[in-house]
Formats: structure tokens, C-alpha cells, sequence
């Protein structure tokens, strides 16, 4: 590009003329980025290769209309990019000095003519030597480390004016620098909230204006803050369903058992068979009938698919119980014989004792024998107690 002096309403007339492949001969630099060469966000998180020449309409979510890159904003080769400028609009320190000296003496000549820029306001103009179309230029509120209601509110407006400048001249791709946190103090981990929000907001607002917004960083704290919280505000949808459906496979019951479950079914059939053949083989001992009977029921309930005993093993359950002898009945013999020998005492204590003392000890002792053995009778057999009544 000649370095004559030149008018900046003539050359921006020209320049909004040229087709893409004729601007690309008027940059000053020709180690540009063009979009193609960086992936939308969802892209990044989910690492697959960069889409190749090839720029995203519209549609999509959310989280393919944004990007985050780190580098010189000035490469960019986008519709727009968005100058953290100050109130005179004529150039300064940090990015606002990088891109005037880009885009050559014709961006400074326009920024004179349009009179400065309120504090959260944004003015437009062509962007002469840069790969960027269009200029869009902001005033970042001052913070200094010190954040209220006007300043987060002045730099939310930034990103909403400039968004509103790229809708009303039919532009779709624009990068953000990180605004106001460099000499003008603005915290940089509240800025980053407030960017991503409002431009989020924006995008779900207009998902038919824009295709991207790429947030562009220099410093590495910044590129560590902003991909942080994209994380959050901008999840990959698509990848959140696909770790998710092997749980919905296994909830449907469309994946085989496991061989540990195969065996603990397997052994509880096992359980069952020998219970109920020792259900046959034990018909006359009453306890363990009674425990098989109800180990029978619990299984009846938990597998629900069992039939019930057949009136055969009942019957022989029956006769079975009928055959022994019921143990209440014993219980019943010994307590007679008990109080019938403490009725005998009794009555030997009311008898007079006019018995002399070798003859009532004698007796005494015939006694106790007899019942002793009365009931060493009565609790080793109920039926010899039964044959002495």
C-alpha cells in the first residue's frame, strides 16, 4: 500500500468495495488468521479437528458461536474487531495503540472526525490496512480496582452497543478484547463475567444475526480466567448427551447380567432343591419341617413364580407331627408329679410330731427318696410317670 497521504472517505469507499481476495492484498500483514482457523468453542472442548475453509451459518448451539483465542487481535481476519479505546477515540496505550499503528494514518483521520465517545458507548469505522472490515470502538468504564453498579453497568453496555453496531450493519463475526482491565483497573475475573454473560445473552437473542464471537486474550491469566468460565456458561451439549447414555442403557435392561448375579441365582436354585429334599427326607423330625415350611414361604414371596406344596407333602407333614410325642404333654406329667409331692410335704408338716426323733428322721428320709424318685422318673420319662399314676 503507497505511503502517500491519503483520504480516509476515499480510501474507506474503496476498500468496503473489494471482494475478500482483493482486501487480502491491502493488508499491511500478511500472517493473518482467518476464521476457518479457529474452532468454534464446542470444537475445542471436544478436541476434533478444525473445520477446513468452511464458516458456520445461523444454526447451532450456542457454544459454536463463540471462540476463545489468544494472540494479537490485529491478525484476526473477521468483520470486526472491537478496540478498548478512550474517550478521544485517537489512539492510546495497550491494544487501542496496537491497532491504530495496524490500520495506518486513515483510522486516526476518522476517529478524529467522529468527535470522541461517551464512557459505554461505541462508534464504527472502516478498518483501512487490517484484516478486519470494520473497526468498532468502545469506552470502557475506569475502574481502578474498584467495581460498583456504573461501572459494571457502563461495561456490560460496551459489549451491548458494539454487538448492536455489528447487527445494524449486517456484520456476523466479531472479536472482543478483554475491556478495560488493563490501565483502567477493571478486575479481571468480574470483566470476564460480565463479557461472557452479555454476549451470551446477546447470541440467545439474536442466534440468527451472528456467527461468531471469538474473545480474544493476550495474557495468560486472562486465557486461564475466560476458559475457565466458558466451561460453565458454554457446555458442548452434544457431549454431555453421549456420556450420558450408557446410564440409559442400563436403566432400559439391555445389558446382560453380570456373572456374579448368574451365580447368586444360580446357588439360591441350588438352596431351594436341597431344602426341599430335605423337606422329604426329615418329615419326622417337627422343627426342621416347620423351619423348611417357612423357608418355602420366603421364597415363594421373593421369586413369586413357585408352586405351592402339594396336600401329599402336607399329609405327611400331619402324620408326621401326629407320631411324635408332643412335648407339652410331658411338660403337663412332670408339673402333677411336682405338686403332688408338695401336697404329701405339706401334709407331713401338719401331722403332730409325737414320732421320736430317730423314728421322724427316719421317715423323713423314706420320704425323700420316694419322691426323689418319683421325679427322676417324671423328667427322664413321661411314660413311666403316666404307667405309676
Amino acid at each position: 500500500m503507497s505511503k502517500k497521504k491519503k483520504d480516509w472517505k476515499t480510501e474507506r469507499e474503496r476498500l468496503l468495495r473489494l471482494d475478500r481476495d482483493e482486501r487480502r492484498k491491502e493488508y499491511r500483514r500478511h500472517d493473518f488468521i482467518s476464521l476457518d482457523k479457529i474452532p468454534p468453542w464446542r470444537q475445542e472442548v471436544k478436541g476434533n479437528e478444525k473445520a477446513e475453509g468452511k464458516e458456520r451459518t445461523g444454526s447451532g448451539t450456542t457454544s459454536d458461536k463463540v471462540s476463545l483465542y489468544k494472540g494479537d487481535i490485529t491478525v484476526l481476519e473477521v468483520d470486526a474487531i472491537v478496540n478498548a479505546a478512550n474517550s478521544t477515540l485517537l489512539g492510546g496505550g495497550g491494544v487501542d495503540g496496537c491497532i491504530h499503528k495496524a490500520a495506518g494514518s486513515c483510522l486516526y483521520d476518522e476517529c478524529h472526525s467522529l468527535n470522541g465517545c461517551d464512557t459505554g458507548k461505541a462508534k464504527i469505522t472502516c478498518g483501512y490496512d487490517l484484516p478486519a472490515k470494520y473497526v468498532i470502538h468502545t469506552v470502557g468504564p475506569v475502574a481502578r480496582d474498584h467495581v460498583g453498579p456504573t461501572e459494571t453497568g457502563d461495561l456490560s453496555s460496551c459489549y451491548e452497543n458494539s454487538l448492536k453496531l455489528l447487527l445494524e450493519h449486517g456484520l456476523s463475526t466479531v472479536a472482543f478484547p478483554c475491556i478495560s482491565t488493563g490501565i483502567y483497573g477493571f478486575p479481571n475475573e468480574p470483566a470476564a463475567d460480565i463479557a461472557l454473560n452479555t454476549v451470551k445473552t446477546w447470541i440467545e437473542e439474536n442466534p440468527d444475526k451472528i456467527t461468531r464471537v471469538i474473545f480474544c486474550v493476550f495474557l495468560e491469566n486472562d486465557f486461564t480466567i475466560y476458559k475457565k468460565k466458558m466451561a460453565v456458561l458454554f457446555p458442548d451439549n452434544d457431549t454431555e448427551l453421549k456420556e450420558g447414555q450408557p446410564t440409559e442403557v442400563c436403566v432400559a435392561g439391555n445389558t446382560p447380567p453380570s456373572k456374579k448375579s448368574k451365580s447368586r441365582d444360580q446357588s439360591q436354585e441350588r438352596n431351594r432343591d436341597e431344602e426341599d429334599a430335605g423337606d422329604e427326607e426329615d418329615a419326622d423330625d417337627d422343627a426342621a419341617a416347620c423351619g423348611d415350611v417357612e423357608m418355602m414361604s420366603q421364597n415363594q414371596d421373593e421369586d413369586g413364580d413357585q408352586d405351592e406344596p402339594d396336600d401329599d407333602a402336607k399329609e405327611k407333614d400331619e402324620a408326621a407331627s401326629q407320631d411324635k410325642p408332643d412335648p407339652r404333654a410331658e411338660e403337663k406329667d412332670v408339673s402333677v408329679a411336682v405338686n403332688n409331692r408338695d401336697k404329701d410335704e405339706e401334709k407331713d408338716e401338719e401331722q403332730p410330731t409325737t414320732i421320736p426323733e430317730e423314728e421322724d428322721a427316719g421317715k423323713c428320709t423314706v420320704d425323700m427318696e420316694d419322691n426323689s424318685e418319683v421325679v427322676e422318673s417324671s423328667a427322664s420319662n413321661g411314660e413311666a410317670v403316666e404307667k405309676k399314676e
